[in-house]
């Protein structure tokens, strides 16, 4: 594809499900579609475009006479809140805004397997008051790719353990739903998950007891997460390597 078009598949990508509605029946409108196929609400839109060979007088007139306006970028898509997403965290994520270019999906498309290698997931969170306002970012290494960055908010009542707890959650629903995109099974995707928070990795592995009923719950959607991988590995590294990657 070139990069008009590149830029296109990308922003239909982001459009809602209303949106994606709405231009499917102006394009079938104009005669453009030749098929559709909109597996759900929070599937990726698939849409194969074609110019009719033939085409009649009248659908010709149509179609001259309607025009598509592409609608702005919209800020990208936040991971996708999965089910077991605590309900009383009272954190509600903002819409993520990547600190610098990621490699958009369309250029991923011609995947059909796994990277060889794990994918690298760096987290941190934090919360300016404890509880306050909380705040985290995660970086997805993924081979073969430039390093994706995506800032989060929480809400104002968040403490630094649940706001580490959220920020990992958000980086493997992330993974987990960019897999599903390319169309390609989690079950056979590695991870290599980095992070500072000693809490979060010890009762993640087993090594420590979580008490706290918001962490229980945290803990375990982590660990419902990591189930729908193959092999993962939770690390600790010094705090300075998470300000070096993630800037805080």
């Amino acid at each position: 594809m070139n990069p008009t078009l590149d830029q296109l598949v990308i922003q239909i990508g982001r459009l809602s499900p209303g949106q994606r509605r709405a231009l499917f029946r102006q394009l079938k409108a104009m005669g453009l579609i030749e098929s559709e196929n909109l597996l759900s609400d929070r599937d990726p839109l698939h849409i194969a475009l074609a110019v009719p060979s033939q085409a009649s007088a009248r659908d010709k007139s149509q179609a001259g006479s309607q025009q598509i306006e592409p609608r702005p970028p919209r800020p990208a898509d936040r991971p996708r809140k999965a089910a077991t997403r605590p309900p009383d965290s009272g954190a509600a994520l903002a819409v993520p805004e990547p600190q610098q270019d990621s490699a958009p999906l369309a250029e991923m498309s011609s995947q059909s397997q796994a990277p060889q290698e794990p994918i690298r997931i760096t987290y941190d969170g934090g919360s300016r008051g404890n509880p306050g306002n909380g705040y985290g970012s995660f970086a997805l290494d993924w081979p073969g790719y430039p390093r994706e960055i995506v800032q989060l908010t929480f809400g104002d009542q968040s403490t630094n353990n649940e706001a580490e707890y959220d920020t990992l959650i958000a980086a493997l629903e992330a993974v987990r739903d960019r897999m599903v995109e390319l169309q390609i099974d989690p079950g056979s995707t590695n991870l290599s998950i980095w992070g500072d928070s000693l809490l979060v990795c010890n009762q993640v592995r087993g090594k420590w007891a979580c008490k706290e009923p918001r962490l229980q719950t945290r803990l375990s959607a982590v660990k419902d997460l990591l189930n729908v991988f193959g092999e993962s590995e939770l690390n600790h590294h010094p705090r300075q390597k998470s300000v070096e990657i993630l800037g805080h």
